[in-house]
């Protein structure tokens, strides 16, 4: 502290604008930051987040998934936790330091298409895995482990594939089925996993935003090996403007996952940290439980809302699953194996309604297939009719 800084590459403080900021809530509330805070957050930040930021983020952990590998070391070695730009920024760095050249990955049979390609980013491969209304089928799973030179070969366009070693999952709300994995079926996959030492990426987006009072737990929860890796995102506990999300799991993984961030952005906006953790700090661990409360009657509502519309009006001509999580609802359109043509873009535009067909969600993209994809959460209520 006493000595002169002429080593670092940084700006002068002197030349920074900002003094101070309040950001103004829907509840009244105001959050300040000062002008001393405003002095500390400005100049370059650490890439995996200023300390009061992972603080929060080890709070909400053990809060709501408490990891058994979370206190399996005084020091934490081994249990981890990074900032990163988003979901998908975090997903981009997370797949750096997990796949290479032909590696294999075995996602969800309908999945998010940046998801896909990422895996394609990264020279690797992606294998859509069966699903039924529980997600991914565990024997479907272990079949394509147990075959996979024969499973493999449609994927393999002439190269030598290497056997999976990442299974990446949405298993709340999934995007696009709104699929929510049990309990049951997620310790089934587990145990697959550690019989076959794979890697389990759970991209968990929607999992505050699960319907029931009691949510079901997050294979975070079940992992007493260090082998899953969440991945977070502020932007449907927040807003998606800010461009948080978070990746925590087995130390080692975090920590080289960071450095693939350092070289490219090397930390976020401190604005959006500050902002955030200001939030925080106002709602408390008690007013982050009611956050998550609001979310789930906030959406459960929206989901009664367009299934009691799509009951009155495609009956007959649509089938779906309820969903218990998340803003999706899947439709089986009947009587066609092909949904595309309701994707046609004359066709949305005369009657001003958009929506998503299978196939751009779909890993297999040479079948047909008969759903579509709505997503209830952004049109006004009014607006649904």
């Amino acid at each position: 502290p006493d000595s002169v800084e002429i080593a670092s590459g940084m700006p002068s403080p002197d030349t920074v604008p900002y003094v101070s900021a309040t950001f103004k809530c829907k509840d009244g509330s105001e959050l300040h930051i000062d002008e001393e805070t405003m002095k500390r957050i400005t100049p370059y930040q650490k890439t995996r987040g200023m300390p009061d930021m992972i603080k929060w983020m080890t709070i909400i952990h053990k809060e709501f998934h408490n990891p058994p590998k979370m206190g399996a070391a005084e020091d934490g070695s081994q249990w981890g936790v990074t900032l990163c730009p988003g979901a998908l920024g975090g997903m981009d760095y997370l797949f750096q330091e997990i796949m290479r050249k032909n590696d294999v990955v075995f996602l969800d049979e309908f999945a998010f298409g940046g998801t896909k390609k990422q895996v394609r980013k990264n020279r690797a491969v992606y294998v859509g895995l069966p699903m039924d209304g529980d997600g991914v089928i565990p024997d479907k799973l272990r079949d394509y482990l147990d075959r996979w030179e024969e499973v493999s070969l449609p994927f393999a366009n002439g190269k030598k594939l290497n056997k999976p070693r990442v299974i990446c999952m949405t298993p709340v709300g999934q995007n696009p089925t709104g699929v929510n994995t049990p309990l049951k079926r997620k310790q089934e996959i587990y145990k697959i996993a550690q019989e076959y030492n794979l890697l389990i990426v759970e991209d968990d987006p929607y999992y505050y935003l699960q319907y029931s009072e009691t949510p079901i737990p997050s294979y975070q929860a079940l992992d007493v090996d260090g082998r899953v890796v969440r991945i977070d995102s502020m932007s449907k506990f927040i807003t998606p403007g800010i461009r948080m999300g978070w990746i925590s799991g087995p130390e080692e993984i975090i920590s080289n996952t960071s450095k693939h961030m350092s070289l490219s952005c090397m930390s976020l906006s401190c604005f959006t940290e500050i902002a955030v953790v200001k939030l925080f700090d106002n709602l408390g661990i008690q007013g982050l439980r009611d956050r998550v409360k609001y979310l789930r009657d906030f959406y459960r509502e929206r989901r009664d809302t367009v299934e009691e519309l799509v009951r009155k009006h495609l009956a007959g001509m649509a089938t779906w699953t309820t969903p218990t999580a998340g803003m999706y609802l899947w439709l089986n359109i009947s009587g066609t194996n092909d949904s595309m043509f309701l994707a046609d873009k004359e066709l949305c535009k005369k009657y001003k309604v958009y929506v998503v067909p299978a196939l751009d969600f779909a890993c297999d993209t040479t079948k047909k297939y008969s759903q579509i994809r709505i997503c209830f959460a952004r049109a006004p209520q009014s607006d649904l009719e």
